[in-house]
């Protein structure tokens, strides 16, 4: 049944995809200042408290009775609880006698440090 005419293939039929295919301009990359990413960067690896822990460790050994003070080791500071560590549990019970006073010093003495609480506990040095 050839006529002797060429054929015309059918055209194929397009669907749209579910997918947007637009192309968005080109975005320029956010330029950042070089301090407010070392800023960010010590917030994040914490290197900020470990300067603040160390002047609060100072300032707490310098308040603890020099009796105990070699029986003493400070720990983190998390969530505003400061974390002593006592040797042996003589020098953990002391410690919990001078909590409110030890407190009230410290946050007197260094009230940008936001200690609201003393946590403490045995460790063997």
């Amino acid at each position: 049944m050839s006529d002797g005419l060429p054929r015309k293939r059918p055209t194929p039929i397009k669907m749209k995809s579910s997918r947007a295919t637009t192309t968005a301009p080109e975005e320029k990359p956010r330029v950042r200042k070089i301090g407010s990413l070392v800023n960010q960067l010590i917030s994040r690896r914490g290197y900020a408290q470990v300067a603040v822990v160390n002047e609060i460790q100072d300032a707490v050994i310098a308040l603890i009775d020099q009796q105990i003070r070699s029986s003493v080791r400070i720990g983190n500071l998390k969530r505003g609880v400061l974390e002593i560590y006592a040797s042996d549990s003589v020098t953990l019970q002391e410690l919990n006698f001078q909590k409110r006073t030890i407190l009230k010093k410290l946050q007197k003495t260094l009230p940008q440090s936001n200690v609201t609480g003393l946590k403490f506990r045995i460790q063997a040095n």
